[in-house]
């Protein structure tokens, strides 16, 4: 039995992709919002913000990210941050259901790229004050939308998963748990019968046990030894030495492990394209049953022989 320890914290995919592949326009997509309305602090007031001209900008944030920068507001000068150095920031757009939070950005004095000032944690408030030197700037406002339709979320991590049980493998990074009830234990037979299986991993982060005495035992690394060349991946007792024995119980063996093939810039390309035909068709077909619809369907053989190159086959736990 094998669980996904530590979920992917990326996909294979980006939504930019998807979007594209499906001819998705911008209209999925919560769009940026119009400008801020600013002027000097109406009761003048020493403040941080730097004497100089200021414009900003805001963004909305989603569960999925953030828009790109909106509509620029008109400049503001302050003129002697001693007397007056404050701005007050007002008319800050709410965004739609999906928005979570708005962000502020700013120049700096007599600047054109904008950065961060900060952050509004919901959708209500209207207002802030800007007290904020240009050094406390933070980093720079986002030129990419990566907020989507929730929607295509969930088909580019279904297509994933789909895509991992095709091929006996992982794609991105993630850690891995795989349990057994013992060690293999086969010496009179081909070092092939004394072998743990597992997908293609990159490492082995630990191999734990259940002794006969019912205490949880890490094996030192110098007693197994990894094999992450063959397909798939195999562990064994090093040279000379057995397994220890175990308790006899449910999932006494726990091997934990990093599987995948790394970023996803190192996904097979041919794989991104199976995922990106799979999402194609839930997005075009979204029910199980279209009444009355006849459509042409590519061969099935010829779909998944795309991930013929990268599927493990034979042994795997």
């Amino acid at each position: 039995m094998i669980t996904v320890f530590s979920e992917p914290t990326t996909e294979p995919l980006t939504i930019a992709e998807v979007m594209a592949h499906c001819r998705v326009d911008a209209s999925n997509q919560e769009l940026p919002p119009d400008a801020v309305t600013v002027a000097l602090a109406s009761t003048p007031i020493a403040g941080n913000v730097d004497n100089g001209a200021h414009r900003y900008l805001a963004t909305f944030v989603t569960a999925d990210g953030e828009t790109q920068s909106g509509v620029v507001s008109a400049s503001v000068t302050v003129a002697d941050k001693t007397t007056n150095g404050q701005v007050s920031v007002t008319g800050i757009p709410l965004g739609g259901a999906s928005v979570t939070a708005r962000k502020l950005y700013r120049t700096a004095a007599g600047g054109s790229t904008y950065m961060l000032l900060a952050t509004i944690s919901n959708n209500t408030a209207t207002t802030y004050t800007d007290n904020i030197a240009d050094s406390s700037l933070g980093a720079g406002a986002p030129t990419t939308n990566t907020t989507s339709d929730p929607v295509l979320t969930m088909m580019i991590k279904a297509a994933r998963q789909h895509a991992e049980v095709e091929l006996h493998r992982y794609l991105i990074t993630q850690t891995i748990d795989a349990y057994f009830e013992d060690f293999p234990r086969y010496a009179n037979s081909q070092m092939s019968d004394r072998a743990i299986y597992l997908p293609p991993l990159q490492s082995v982060s630990a191999i734990t046990y259940v002794d006969t005495d019912g205490a949880t035992q890490t094996l030192a690394a110098d007693q197994y030894a990894v094999d992450i060349v063959s397909r798939p991946s195999r562990i064994t007792a090093a040279y000379g030495v057995s397994w220890p024995s175990v308790r006899v119980q449910a999932n006494a063996v726990k091997v934990r492990a990093i599987a995948g093939y790394g970023a996803a810039s190192a996904v097979p390309a041919s794989i991104k394209h199976w995922m990106l035909m799979r999402i194609g068709t839930m997005y075009e077909k979204r029910d199980q049953f279209v009444e009355g619809l006849r459509f042409a369907e590519l061969p099935q053989q010829w779909v998944d022989s795309l991930l013929d190159a990268e599927r493990v086959t034979g042994r795997v736990t």
